[in-house]
């Protein structure tokens, strides 16, 4: 199972039928072609820098005959762009207006997003009342003193 980001456009209800459903985890087409997987998902700047550093490790190569060099600057491109990608586009949505409205796990995203339909109309709807509310005891005159108190879970006596 993977998890999924469930981001609704600009000014929509929650569910969304437009809403973006990313995949959590690593960009194997951003690995595989950073520079135009970058320019597709409408990440210009990153695009401009990938594209540029391409350049300049076939520069190194060609020019002045650094290939192992070249070759660490164009491993280095692809992998962060395989594992930050995702999350530069959902960055970039929500710079745009969009926003996160859920995190769910699921196996593929038209699953994810159903999970995210159940859980807004699960929220929707009001929950059973259980006709009065439940009674919590009383705090203690020892709980009250301001000797005394406790440390998380364990009472702690205090002179």
């Amino acid at each position: 199972m993977s998890a999924y980001l469930v981001l609704a456009s600009p000014g929509s209800q929650i569910p969304d039928d437009r809403a973006v459903v990313l995949e959590d985890g690593f960009a194997w087409l951003a690995f595989v072609a950073p520079v135009i997987w970058l320019a597709v998902n409408r990440l210009w700047l990153a695009a401009l820098v990938a594209a540029l550093l391409t350049l300049s490790a076939f520069a190194l190569a060609g020019s002045y005959a650094q290939p192992a060099l070249a070759l660490a600057v164009l491993l280095a491109i692809r992998v962060l762009a395989g594992l930050e990608g995702r999350n530069w586009r959902a960055a970039a949505l929500e710079c745009r207006g969009w926003r996160l409205v859920d995190l769910a796990e699921a196996e593929d995203p038209m699953t994810a997003f159903e999970i995210h339909a159940a859980r807004v109309a699960a929220a929707a709807s009001p929950a059973p009342s259980l006709g009065r509310a439940p009674k919590f005891p009383q705090a203690t005159d020892r709980m009250a003193d301001a000797h005394s108190g406790s440390i998380g879970l364990v009472p702690v006596e205090r002179t």
